[in-house]
């Protein structure tokens, strides 16, 4: 995601090369399973009722596992293509998830009481993580981040 008006898409001033990995929180996953689990894994590999999911992170290159941004105001906004808007809160891992039905392809926005991050392009999948990698994949920067 983006802030403001920068491009998704523009590069991480990493010159092509891998970036450092870096667990912001200091906290990783502890292996128990349920809503707090796998912080950054792609969630729809095995939460097929899953519509929308993915994990927020105060920084772009955060490693999978590692605890994301948390807070009880902080919150992803999606708006499907009907313009129905869901606003899922974000829990202690970081992690966002909503199986209520979203029709493709949407806008989404990380929004805090400090500002909002949006994404510049719509889209057309719901596994957040899978292009919000610690490292990008499809154009995207890296992690799902904080404005």
């Amino acid at each position: 995601m983006d802030a403001g008006s920068a491009d998704a898409s523009s590069a991480d001033g990493t010159g092509g090369s891998t970036p450092t990995q870096i667990c912001t929180s200091g906290v990783y996953w502890s292996g128990l399973p349920g809503p707090t689990m796998d912080p950054g894994d792609t969630c729809q590999s095995c939460h097929s009722t899953f519509q929308i999911a993915g994990t927020v992170y105060p920084t772009a290159h955060e490693p999978t596992g590692c605890i994301g941004a948390a807070g009880n105001r902080l919150s992803v906004v999606i708006t499907g293509l009907d313009g129905r808007v869901q606003t899922l809160s974000v829990n202690s891992s970081g992690n966002f998830y909503s199986t209520q039905k979203v029709v493709f392809p949407f806008h989404a926005k990380v929004v805090t009481p400090t500002g909002e991050r949006d994404m510049t392009a719509t889209q057309s999948t719901g596994d957040c993580n899978y292009c919000h990698s610690p490292t990008g994949f499809d154009g995207a920067p890296g992690r799902i981040m904080l404005p």
